[in-house]
């Protein structure tokens, strides 16, 4: 099974969530709606829905109302976090096109952004099920502490690669790991499944992740739907210019203690620091983590009996197109073989 089949499979499925997202933005309030249709109409693979969808039919549960519910609340969040994301770092591109913040106005996107917030607690109170809330909860703590420890450490270039990563597990990899537990706990899983689905979901975060780091650096401004370099220009030390700075010599530790504290960057730096990136093979490192902490992901789900077995074939092939996203570009090739 490919990632291409399982969309198919699960297809009717996302369309009925996809139904009840615009649902979410009924309000008399008419930014909200105009501002929710501009929202879902850029698109999103929907991967939160998606794991949790897989993580139910792996337990034997079919979709249903409550499933959708959830579904809402996990994408809500997602959705949520990133208008409040794109105005901390005054990001005003994403997937294409301009992000909420950059044609409403950082007002508008926050307002929204708690609105979709106070839509995921509505939701959860028409099925109150302290497992459930209990998970939540603590999933949207780690997601904002992520936020919070990565903007106190913005344009540190010393910090470590244990930072790096428990911003990635705070930030990213805990509302996917809620997607599927929520996933399990709804179909009634036992805990040996629970705790296998929350494994897949950690790790399966931290490589998701790991993927977007990597390709702000080294993928094209349509891969991504907003210009490379982001993360670079905002002053987020990720694990590939991590990893860069403390593997170089004092001379280019200086050039890049520099650039970090430049909020003017031009794409001249940019593609400087890509080249070092190729020539000290950071970007082969964080390749190399991602696919690390995937094969921990796929090892968790395949060690673990399962009502439906067949389904785990789905989650394997979910991850497996996370990977796919970015292969090492043939100058980074070249580079790497002389080491």
């Amino acid at each position: 099974m490919n990632y291409k089949e399982v969309t198919q499979l699960f297809r009717p499925d996302l369309e009925k969530v996809e139904l009840a997202l615009k649902d979410n933005f009924l309000s008399d309030i008419p930014i909200v709606p105009g501002i929710g249709e501009y929202i879902l109409s850029s698109g999103g693979k929907r991967i939160r829905p998606l794991l949790m969808l897989i993580s139910a039919r792996l337990c034997d549960t079919e979709l249903n109302e409550t499933l959708i519910k959830h579904c809402c609340v996990v994408e809500n969040v997602h959705a949520a976090t990133l208008l409040h994301d794109d105005v901390v770092d005054e990001t005003t591109v994403r997937r294409g096109r301009q992000t909420v913040n950059s044609k409403w106005g950082n007002d508008a996107s926050i307002l929204v952004g708690d609105y979709l917030i106070a839509q995921s607690l509505t939701l959860l109170a028409d099925d109150v099920d302290p497992t459930i809330f209990k998970a939540f909860s603590k999933a949207a703590k780690l997601l904002v502490e992520g936020g919070l420890l990565e903007f106190s450490n913005a344009r540190d270039i010393h910090v470590t690669e244990k930072h790096c990563m428990d911003v990635i597990y705070r930030k990213t990899a805990s509302i996917l790991s809620l997607s599927c537990r929520l996933g399990g706990l709804i179909a009634e899983a036992d805990k040996e499944q629970e705790e296998a689905l929350v494994a897949f979901g950690d790790h399966f975060g931290m490589a998701f992740q790991l993927m977007d780091d990597l390709m702000d650096y080294d993928a094209t401004p349509e891969q991504l739907g907003k210009p490379a370099g982001n993360d670079f220009q905002e002053g987020h030390v990720t694990l590939p210019l991590h990893h860069l700075y403390h593997n170089s010599k004092n001379g280019l530790k200086q050039e890049i203690e520099a650039f970090i504290q430049n909020d003017k960057l031009t794409h001249k730096e940019l593609d400087y620091i890509l080249d070092r990136m190729r020539e000290g093979k950071a970007l082969e490192y964080t390749l190399a983590q991602a696919h690390k902490h995937m094969d921990r992901a796929k090892e968790a789900i395949q060690a673990t009996s399962f009502p439906v077995p067949q389904y785990k074939d789905a989650l394997v092939a979910v991850a497996d197109y996370i990977l796919s996203r970015y292969t090492l570009s043939k100058a980074t090739l070249a580079n790497s073989t002389q080491f």
